[in-house]
């Protein structure tokens, strides 16, 4: 080895690398699947099954050959495809390091051959450390252990780089044009991951620049040119025209002229392979080699996208997950454009403040919106075997008062546009005086005036704005281009991305979601006097905002990056250009493309990837600077191995404190979730679920394991199309078809669209309306019935949708206009009558036979909303048509809106992580508690739980783990009060004993969960217990509330949601206690406690009044208004006492105002 050359030390050593990030990833990855995505990416590989569009064709296929090193054992599938991940996570690793030395070599302008020993050592220390750097970083490493598309993305980027290298160390050679062949299939196959592995175009166009032509800005700017033209030929020309070629060939061959399906697939196919013949057969007669590189590259690069063909193979077999059903090419192309997700501003365009305003959409003559059509839909029709037209695209035609040059502010959101607003100030208005209606209107002035009012002082919503647009009462002004690009640079860049980059290479404060609070999920540096700067004194922090996600670099990886970026700037100008495209395009060009909304439900510097792996470059670049500059000082081999080691410690130290919060070998939360939901379920068990969270890590325990695939789980969401009706209307594995008489007709696309759900007073307007158009007596006859009848079996409901009559489409026409009138359906009554069949209830296992005597004959349902929508609609015909002959469940994760119930949040029974559809009536309690309990029943739930290993303190969980906390200890909770109730204490004491166990306090001590436990104590016999965790959680709050009390008020202006909550969460633990002395029948004790509970705020208001007495009567008058930090707590505590004692508050509140007047008065 002591004579080996570089470019064996520089092999060598690039898998010595690869090793150590390879058994690092190893170690650490998720023994099952994560929650979001990964549920469904390693069910979509290890069955080929169909994921969510755009899809990832080449992840499925290569996934799918690793799933043979399972054995067929289900439990072993998770863990070979987050295997999967991490191998490639450690090929990028490798690719990296090749990429870095590269660079570091092409600075010197030498090859192989000529590196000296001392520029050998500098060059291979740069590569290992800005590889290492990258390896141990937060967001690689995050992604590299579970089986998500984001490591074989980020290393088919790397892959990309590092080929372009290889082209150019032989760039001389008479062949090198077959690295840039192998580069373009590469970049076809990588579209088959993610479609991030495109913007790798511009870094290898500029490196083929660098490396073939003279910097002059003449040429540097036709690069530019050049290279945009390929990146916008690539992501939007070859790509997207593939696809329509093969979606319009399609609807020609077959409505066109008659012939069978995917028979316009086949001669687009032939067209295509027509084209790459001909025009290789020209290229080869010009005898020039860049038409034929050119050519080539296109058809290979043609061949790697050719996996996709995987997608519409496998949609054609109807995988149990098939999502889109894009099993043909018209679906292809929706598929590959996502048009499932909408269409958005970039450049031009509309701005939030449309939705706002009455008159931000412009309309047409009879009232309705102007679209502009961008497509037509269609869908495949089996009788007719054609392809049947069932609606058309649209985009609306938006007011110029709304659109302007670069709308970064345009979501229609309601929570999206609050945020705008509170962020960014609420957009100015004026009052519509073209509105005759209004213009003289001293009501509608009046409230012009409250919501002006509410402007200035600042405090007006985009609720008020929503509420006043039916009225077309004000004229809202768009924001302007420096409130959008302020947006785009503060928070889009700044907030996003720069803090995403920050927490990799300076340091992180936590892994908490963060929403611009000081004390969640922001970057730290470690350096005391700039992380107090930022975010008040760091050291006051309560414990649970510092874990094991705390980490702190002191700027040394950030530093050697910028050292490196300004090193390579000054030394190569066209690779530093390169990697800068990379840089901006993977970070500035993904925000300013995606438009990114404050705040996601998650963080997304997973989505950023790329330009952290350019930053990695630069940092081995920056080690090499050092290197170099040392050597150039001292000629000594010795000193520059020194000096590297100890450059190597800042990604050991990175390493080191990354480790913990990145090892996920002890997590089995998802895992766990899902077990324990499916577990709990009756056999035959229909499931509603609603979010990623509450439907992939179940649909990945029943396609891995097989565990339950009785069970039929809707998500509630998907539910909504037709594609997704069709597949819960087929059996999957052991579990049966849903219950439902409706055909495909009554639900495609265009079909019962919206039904209107009417009431007494709708059918009064409608023939009011008819008789003032002279309209005979006898004009809708059939529906005169429902002046008077206000409900309607489910049965007749689902009858009278699929009902046609000409009197229907006549109402409908007065409902929905004349245009559009068949795409929508009515009901006549909003109030619906579910029969119970009792003995069916009980053969399977909805109720027990001892709950039969509480069981109602049937149960009537309010549908409080005036729109029904598909989802809702096959719900309604999976209840009039189950006959109760299956159990029907609803994830927890659905229940915050009754809608997704259809109103039956009073016929539940609490299922741990589900809620039972159950023909006994349950009103919900004031604790909002919803659902009967079945006390064995929920007690054998709760001793078969999977608890996520939460009790293995060792090991670090995540926000999204720990949320499911709540749900547990509730579990335990109910149970416990239920069987203490009917006299099991023992049992409810072991329960509640488990779940402190499985889940210990010392750790997640959160008051919202674990009032429950200090409820269920209580009630259980066990009165100290439930005291002595009460008065914990209570000192607790206490001591994270004057945390926020010691900082400045600018500080706590980002914290004023967390302070806001202290007061409640101190009334939830004890109201917790005062309620389970009630329900004990000690109410005594309850107001004592209560009464105990009131003095420690007493105290603090006692010490604000002495305060304020100790200064003047001015300033003190100046200072009243910190009041405002005490009285939140008697507030809530007001409403706990109001049963105890109704002139409690009343009292108290006369002796806070006393007191304040007599200490400012």
């Amino acid at each position: 080895m002591k004579n080996w050359s570089f470019k064996q030390w520089n092999t060598l050593i690039g898998w010595v690398v690869f090793v150590i990030a390879f058994f690092t990833y190893l170690a650490t990855i998720e023994p099952n699947f994560s929650f979001w995505d990964t549920g469904e990416y390693i069910s979509s590989a290890v069955k080929l099954e169909v994921t969510h569009a755009p899809g990832a064709a080449l992840f499925q296929l290569v996934g799918a050959v690793f799933a043979v090193f399972a054995f067929g054992n289900g439990e072993n599938y998770s863990v070979v495809i987050n295997a999967m991940s991490a191998l490639f996570s450690a090929f990028t690793i490798l690719f990296l390091f090749w990429t870095i030395t590269h660079l570091v070599r092409r600075l010197l302008h030498k090859d192989f051959h000529e590196i000296t020993k001392h520029q050998e050592i500098s060059i291979l220390f740069a590569g290992v450390i800005g590889a290492l750097c990258f390896t141990f970083s937060d967001t690689f490493w995050f992604s590299a252990v579970e089986g998500e598309v984001y490591s074989m993305a980020s290393m088919f980027i790397a892959l990309l780089l590092w080929l372009i290298t290889k082209w150019e160390n032989e760039y001389l050679e008479n062949d090198n044009e077959r690295w840039i062949i192998l580069i373009f299939f590469v970049l076809g196959l990588s579209v088959g991951v993610h479609m991030m592995g495109m913007l790798a175009i511009p870094a290898v166009c500029f490196i083929y620049y660098a490396r073939n032509y003279e910097f002059t800005w003449k040429s540097f700017m036709w690069a530019n040119i050049v290279t945009l033209i390929i990146l916008a030929t690539v992501f939007k020309g070859i790509f997207p025209l593939i696809m329509t070629l093969f979606g319009k060939m399609e609807v020609f061959a077959v409505n066109g002229i008659g012939l069978p399906f995917h028979s316009g697939t086949i001669i687009a196919f032939m067209i295509l392979i027509a084209i790459c013949y001909f025009t290789l057969k020209y290229a080869r007669t010009t005898k020039k080699s860049i038409y034929q590189t050119i050519v080539l590259s296109v058809v290979y690069m043609m061949i790697g996208f050719s996996c996709w063909m995987v997608i519409p193979i496998r949609a054609n077999a109807n995988p149990p997950m098939n999502l889109n059903n894009p099993d043909n090419a018209i679906g292809m192309l929706d598929y590959y454009n996502r048009e499932q997700y909408g269409d958005w501003p970039t450049s031009y365009g509309q701005n939030y403040t449309a939705h706002l305003d009455a008159n931000g959409i412009q309309k047409n003559e009879d009232g309705s919106y102007k679209t502009t059509k961008t497509g037509d839909v269609y869908e495949k029709d089996e009788k007719t075997q054609m392809y049947r037209k069932v609606g058309e695209r649209f985009n609306y035609v938006y007011s110029k008062e709304h659109i302007s040059f670069l709308p970064r502010m345009f979501n229609e959101d309601p929570s999206v546009m609050e945020n705008y607003i509170s962020m960014y100030g609420a957009p100015d208005f004026s009052f519509n005086y073209g509105n005759e209606e209004v213009a003289d209107n001293p009501e509608a002035l009046q409230i012009f005036d409250d919501l002006r009012k509410k402007y200035e002082e600042g405090s007006i919503k985009a609720a008020d704005y929503l509420q006043v647009k039916p009225y077309n009462l004000i004229n809202v002004q768009r924001p302007s281009l420096s409130q959008n690009l302020n947006y785009f640079f503060t928070f889009q860049n700044g907030y996003y991305f720069v803090r995403y980059l920050m927490w990799n290479f300076v340091g992180r404060q936590n892994d908490l979601e963060g929403n611009m609070e000081n004390n969640r999920g922001n970057w730290i540096s470690g350096i005391s006097f700039i992380d107090n700067a930022m975010y008040g004194d760091q050291s006051k922090m309560p414990a649970k905002f510092k874990n094991e996600s705390t980490v702190a670099f002191f700027f040394l990886p950030l530093l050697l990056g910028l050292i490196g970026f300004f090193f390579q700037l000054n030394r190569d100008f066209g690779r530093f250009y390169a990697i800068l495209s990379l840089f901006i395009i993977t970070s500035v060009g993904i925000i300013f493309y995606t438009g990114v909304k404050p705040f996601e439900v998650r963080e997304r510097d997973y989505a950023m990837v790329g330009s952290f792996y350019a930053f990695a470059v630069w940092i081995g670049l920056g080690a090499g600077a050092i290197l170099w500059y040392i050597q150039e000082k001292v000629k000594s081999d010795a000193l520059n191995i020194v000096a590297g080691l100890v450059l190597l410690g800042i990604p050991l130290m990175m390493g080191f404190q990354n480790y913990n919060v990145h090892d996920r070998s002890g997590r089995y939360t998802a895992y766990d979730y899902a077990y324990s939901t499916l577990k709990s379920l009756p056999k035959d068990d229909i499931l509603f679920v609603y979010g990623d969270n509450d439907t992939y890590p179940i649909w990945g325990m029943q396609e891995t394991s097989g565990f339950r695939d009785d069970v039929k789980v809707v998500n509630f969401t998907l539910l909504s199309t037709p594609w997704n009706i069709d597949q819960v209307k087929r059996r999957t594995y052991n579990s049966m078809p849903v219950p439902s008489t409706f055909v495909h007709e009554d639900y495609r696309d265009g079909t019962n669209d919206q039904i209107f759900v009417m009431n007494k007073k709708d059918w009064e307007n409608i023939f009011a309306n008819m008789k003032e158009q002279g309209a005979p007596d006898n004009t809708f006859s059939e529906f005169k019935k429902y002046l008077t009848q206000d409900a309607m079996t489910m049965k007749e409901a689902v009858n009278f949708i699929k009902m046609k009559s000409d009197n229907k489409d006549q109402i409908l026409k007065m409902i929905f206009g004349e245009a559009k009138y068949e795409k929508f359906n009515f009901l006549p009554v909003s109030k619906f009558i579910l029969p119970v069949n009792k003995q069916n209830a009980v053969k399977s296992g909805t109720i027990a036979q001892k709950d039969l005597a509480n069981t109602v004959d049937q149960i009537t349902i309010n549908y409080k909303k005036t729109s029904m929508f598909k989802n809702n609609l096959i719900l309604m015909d999976i209840l009039a048509n189950f006959d109760w002959k299956r159990p029907i469940n609803f994830s927890s994760g659905g229940i915050y809106d009754p809608e997704n119930l259809f109103f039956l949040g009073d016929y539940l029974q609490y299922d741990g992580f589900s809620y039972r559809l159950v023909p006994i009536e349950t009103k919900e309690r004031e604790d909002g508690e919803m659902g009967r309990v079945d006390a064995n029943s929920l007690y054998q739930i709760v001793k078969n739980y999977k608890w996520g290993n939460f009790k293995d303190l060792s090991v670090h969980f995540d926000e999204t783990c720990t949320q499911n906390i709540v749900s547990y200890r509730s579990s335990a909770s109910r149970a416990a009060e239920a069987l203490a109730l009917s006299g099991q204490k023992g049992k409810a004491a072991e329960i509640l004993d488990l779940a402190s166990k499985e889940i210990p306090v010392a750790k997640y001590n959160d008051p919202r969960s674990l009032s429950s436990i200090v409820y269920g104590y209580i009630v259980a016999g066990q009165e100290q217990k439930g005291l002595a965790l009460a008065e914990e959680l209570k000192k607790g709050i206490f001591t994270e509330y004057e945390y926020y009390n010691s900082l400045s008020e600018k500080e706590q202006r980002f914290v004023s949601r967390q302070m806001r909550a202290k007061p409640m969460e101190y009334s939830l633990v004890v109201g917790a206690v005062a309620d389970a002395y009630a329900k004990t029948g000690q109410k005594a004790k309850g107001y004592d406690y209560l009464v105990k509970s009131i003095e420690p705020i007493d105290k603090k208001f006692n010490a604000f009044v002495k305060h304020l007495q100790t200064m003047g009567k001015e300033k003190a008058f100046n200072e009243a208004d910190k009041v405002k930090k005490i009285t939140p707590f008697y507030t809530y505590l007001f409403d706990i006492m109001e049963p105890y004692d109704s002139t409690y508050s009343e009292e108290k509140e006369s002796q806070i105002t006393a007191a304040m007047m007599k200490a400012t008065q």
